[in-house]
């Protein structure tokens, strides 16, 4: 089905259960009390919001490690819960989901828990579940990092077991949301699915077909959907997409097409504040140091969401003598689908996106290649 076309049954459906429940719902008291006993966050302020609709539905602070909430419910949607300061990673900032619905819900913030009312039930208890299968996973991956020191009967066993546990996990999460898709519960199960990037864009619109408005209208699936599409039009062997973009040193406009169009390109998404970015620079310097001569081949990093501060000591400090380009729009992840950084591309002589989300070694290997090397 179309996308836009799509899209546009999910309004009318959004719009026709809105017109049909408005006689029906009768809003109920949902009262949400929260336990958050962290010395860093008393005192701190917490804002509940509706996540389909965006709106704040109220705030209050955190005192002697509680806090609570008392809203009206006449239909169960996703909720979230923060505190007011922004900065992911600091000590006054937390995020928390959850499913508002008539009743006494009950959460710890620091155990990543909630219970009280049925939907909050099932998801949470879900939720552990898949947890500690994501933690069975990782041990595996642990052990296969010492793979030298085993011998390959054990190292044949563990990749299956890790293979079988991935495929289990993911089978486990689509089903929760295929038995969910009429409620709250399917919009979080479907959020936690798409966050391993285990399907393509046209099987999660197939997965929508049937779906509920209040999983369909759910802002971080929908925020998730856009970048999806935007990275399905731009996946390897589709054509770049052209960008107004600011060349570094001269603070002009340059459009993407003008540095690479007949080149082999490489051109990397990145940011100073950002670690793995950083750690692929050498790699990057050993490509521009080996093939930055040739006419037939550019190297690019272009700068996203960053500060100029930040960018100017970097380039510096990195020795990045190679071409730097800014997003001058500020929308060039979006057109490329980029929802995390390093993003390193390649792009033939042809213009044909070869490959996406290259690192380390493949990075040069893949340029070797292109090049016909």
């Amino acid at each position: 089905m179309n996308s836009n076309r799509f899209f546009l049954v999910l309004k009318m459906m959004v719009v026709a259960v809105c017109l049909c429940g408005i006689a029906q719902a009768t809003a109920q008291n949902c009262h949400i009390k929260c336990r958050m006993d962290v010395a860093e966050f008393q005192g701190k302020a917490v804002v509940l919001y509706d996540m389909n609709t965006g709106k704040q539905l109220g705030s209050t602070k955190i005192a002697d490690s509680a806090f609570a909430f008392d809203i009206d419910v006449a239909e169960p949607f996703v909720g979230y819960m923060q505190t007011s300061s922004l900065t992911l990673g600091s000590n006054n900032y937390f995020y928390f989901r959850f499913v508002a619905e008539p009743g006494e819900i009950y959460g710890d913030l620091v155990t990543d828990s909630l219970s009280g009312t049925p939907l909050n039930d099932l998801y949470y208890s879900f939720s552990r579940k898949y947890h500690q299968e994501e933690e069975r996973i990782d041990q595996i991956a642990a052990k296969l990092e010492g793979a030298e020191f085993m011998s390959a009967g054990e190292v044949v066993r563990l990749t299956q077991d890790y293979t079988q546990s991935w495929k289990s996990l993911m089978e486990s999460m689509a089903e929760m949301y295929e038995a969910n898709k009429t409620n709250a519960v399917g919009a979080l199960a479907l959020e936690d699915y798409l966050g391993y990037d285990a399907v393509d864009y046209e099987t999660v619109l197939q997965m929508l077909e049937g779906a509920a408005p209040v999983v369909t209208t759910y802002k971080r699936l929908e925020k998730k959907l856009q970048a999806m599409e935007k990275l399905s039009q731009t996946a390897p062997g589709k054509h770049f997409v052209d960008l107004d973009l600011i060349d570094y040193k001269t603070d002009k406009p340059i459009k993407l097409s003008k540095v690479i169009d007949g080149k082999v390109a490489i051109i990397d998404f990145w940011a100073s504040w950002c670690g793995p970015c950083r750690r692929e620079i050498p790699n990057l310097a050993k490509i521009h140091e080996k093939y930055g001569k040739d006419k037939d081949f550019v190297l690019v990093s272009l700068n996203v969401w960053d500060k100029p501060d930040g960018r100017a000591k970097a380039i510096k400090d990195l020795k990045m003598s190679w071409t730097q380009l800014l997003d001058g729009t500020r929308n060039a992840t979006d057109v490329y689908g980029v929802d995390a950084i390093p993003q390193i591309l390649l792009i033939g002589k042809d213009g044909v996106i070869i490959a996406r989300d290259l690192r380390g070694e493949e990075i040069e290997a893949a340029v070797k290649k292109a090049l016909g090397r």
